[in-house]
């Protein structure tokens, strides 16, 4: 379906107008959706890729989608249809933009707009918010996953804390130490070793070590500082790079592995269970709960495994072993569950496993990320010492001894 724009204008009077995004197969069908009591509709303009392009898509902060969130689940719990819901929670927000997004969101509802197409048109929740508030409105659970989101983002800003508290202080001072040293090896280096050839002595064995390391710096660093910018733009630039990058350190560092599939197992489980649990058929519901691995190497697998369980019959957990990359454990439970006709409650307790499996090693993760980047700083404060300062106390009294002093 495509997406219009539809200006309307009341019909007893026309200077006054509003616009309404509606997504529709035709500009006919995009009318009726936008249609409202009192207005007329004056114009429908499609909306192109370039025109979407061009609209602020900043997202929210996670903070405010926590209470959000919770904020929504709350409310529907308590029997609250949706569109007011969004309503009751954008009354006095402080951020203009949250409020003017929510009030766009339940305008859409409104209209008939089903609630995750109407929240994907802010274009400012990212495609695992979409795809879990799509999963719960096809269960009828909606309360449920705006809960699960919270818990979801909850755990994600939570880790996300704990990596910058390990990271940006040493990474900080790892900055300030790599530029200190290509500055020792660069300039101060040089002009001990100069200084020592103006007073006609010849450098100790460690010393000329210590000189012939310096001359390969000099003529390799613009390439090293060149290529950690080139990382950097890289890094923050290309998802693709990031996932391969990703790839290559989960297959050396099992620690890094069991995290990243732990958060990833944990948010297919999650999903699968709130919708199977709530009648969507499992074929459908394994499709809607692969789309939260979008973008990664294991959404392909679980699309194959959807496909082979609701085609060929072979049992749930049988297609997942051939075709999904999964822990065995995910997979023998689901077998049990299957076996013994209680598989939302085997889902349930796999998530609860990997909720709690993954936030052990995140702390172990942490720690090890601090370790290690405090240990690289020591080291390179150690280059910067031997390589400014040993050949001067190596040199000092053949200096003295010239009578350079």
């Amino acid at each position: 379906m495509a997406l219009f724009q539809v200006i309307l204008r009341n019909a007893k009077q026309p200077d006054l107008s509003r616009s309404v995004e509606v997504q529709a197969p035709n500009r006919e069908q995009a009318g009726l959706l936008a249609a409202r009591q009192g207005f007329l509709v004056a114009l429908i303009k499609p909306l192109t890729a370039k025109s979407l392009g061009s609209e602020v898509t900043k997202s929210f902060s996670q903070q405010e989608l926590i209470k959000l969130f919770r904020g929504l689940a709350s409310m529907l719990k308590a029997n609250i249809n949706t569109a007011d819901a969004l309503l009751y929670y954008a009354q006095g927000l402080p951020d203009p933009a949250l409020q003017a997004s929510l009030h766009n969101i339940r305008e859409r509802i409104e209209s008939g707009v089903p609630a995750h197409l109407a929240f994907a048109k802010e274009r400012k929740f990212d495609s695992t918010i979409i795809t879990i508030i799509e999963a719960g409105a096809d269960a009828g659970q909606l309360h449920q996953a705006f809960a699960a989101l919270a818990r979801r983002i909850k755990t994600e800003m939570t880790f996300s804390s704990k990596l910058r508290s390990a990271l940006v202080v040493p990474g900080l001072v790892i900055l300030f130490q790599i530029a200190l040293f290509i500055w020792s090896q660069t300039s101060v280096v040089s002009k001990v070793e100069e200084t020592i050839k103006s007073i006609h002595q010849e450098p100790d064995p460690l010393s000329k070590v210590i000189f012939s390391f310096s001359h390969v710096v000099q003529m390799t660093w613009p390439f090293f500082v060149g290529g950690l910018v080139v990382l950097a733009v890289a890094l923050v630039r290309s998802a693709e790079f990031r996932q391969t990058l990703l790839r290559l350190m989960m297959a050396r560092w099992v620690l890094l592995r069991r995290l990243v599939m732990g958060l990833r197992q944990s948010a297919w489980v999650g999903t699968l269970q709130m919708l199977y649990a709530n009648g969507i058929n499992l074929a459908r519901a394994s499709t809607l709960s692969a789309k939260v691995l979008e973008g990664t190497l294991m959404y392909d697998g679980f699309i194959r495994a959807s496909k082979a369980y609701e085609n060929t019959g072979v049992p749930f957990a049988e297609a997942l072993r051939r075709n999904a990359e999964l822990d065995p454990q995910v997979i023998h439970m689901i077998g049990i569950g299957e076996k013994s006709a209680s598989l939302p409650q085997q889902l349930e307790l796999l998530r609860d496993i990997y909720e709690e499996d993954t936030a052990a090693y995140m702390n172990d993760f942490t720690e090890v990320i601090n370790f290690l980047t405090l240990a690289a700083a020591v080291f390179l404060i150690g280059l910067v010492f031997s390589g400014a300062m040993l050949p001067i106390f190596l040199m000092g009294p053949k200096m003295m001894n010239s009578g350079s002093f």
